[in-house]
């Protein structure tokens, strides 16, 4: 089984590019991990909250009767204006998201699956790579970026600024990259060159391993 990471910047389309380039392999034949995903499922652990309220603060989990939830609003803007929170919550969290991304990966194995597609956001910045075939930085300029993270997630500039700035430069990923999706236009143009990348990628590796 093949490993392919995408990786890339905030707001430059990374699910987007997954899911085309599943799309174009064939749902039977790939698996597929999204960190983000997995961040989202274990905000509403219980586990998870109780590190959140214990080393950031109750204000960092909400309660309405007797459900307990991440306060997603306060997390944002507490990780993101202070690097010392952003480190607290991503040692609670990183831990339990590769360990994840390890089971699925096995599991995808087991299970006999051709491809695993793994939505790393934060490939290069954890410091802890997964291991992979295949490195595909989905990558737009910043002023995209940030219409975009204005218009689809209603944020403000000072906080996609500080979002932006938490991360490692688009240019400094695209480096290291081993394919580079650039994605500043269209959905039609990104599907087009998600189309080329598994031409010339995933179905020249299929002839030489039928």
């Amino acid at each position: 089984m093949k490993t392919y990471i995408f990786t890339g910047g905030i707001g430059c389309g990374k699910s987007s590019a997954v899911k085309l380039f599943e799309q174009h392999i064939g749902a039977s034949r790939t698996a597929t991990f999204s960190a983000d995903q997995e961040v989202q499922r274990l905000l509403d652990e219980e586990g998870v909250l109780s590190e959140l309220s214990a080393k950031l603060g109750t204000a960092a989990v909400l309660i309405e009767g007797t459900v307990r939830r991440a306060n997603r609003t306060f997390l944002r803007e507490k990780v993101f204006s202070d690097s010392d929170a952003r480190h607290v919550l991503e040692s609670i969290l990183h831990p339990h998201v590769f360990f994840a991304l390890e089971a699925q990966h096995a599991e995808a194995k087991k299970m006999g699956f051709e491809l695993f597609l793994a939505e790393v956001p934060l490939h290069y910045e954890t410091g802890r790579s997964v291991t992979a075939d295949l490195i595909i930085v989905v990558a737009a300029s910043q002023t995209v970026q940030v219409w975009r993270l204005m218009e689809r997630r209603g944020l403000s500039e000072p906080v996609i600024e500080q979002m932006l700035r938490s991360q490692w430069p688009i240019e400094a990923k695209v480096e290291r990259a081993d394919v580079v999706i650039w994605n500043d236009g269209d959905s039609a143009a990104l599907a087009a060159q998600l189309l080329t990348l598994a031409r010339q990628h995933w179905h020249d590796e299929s002839k030489r391993n039928p």
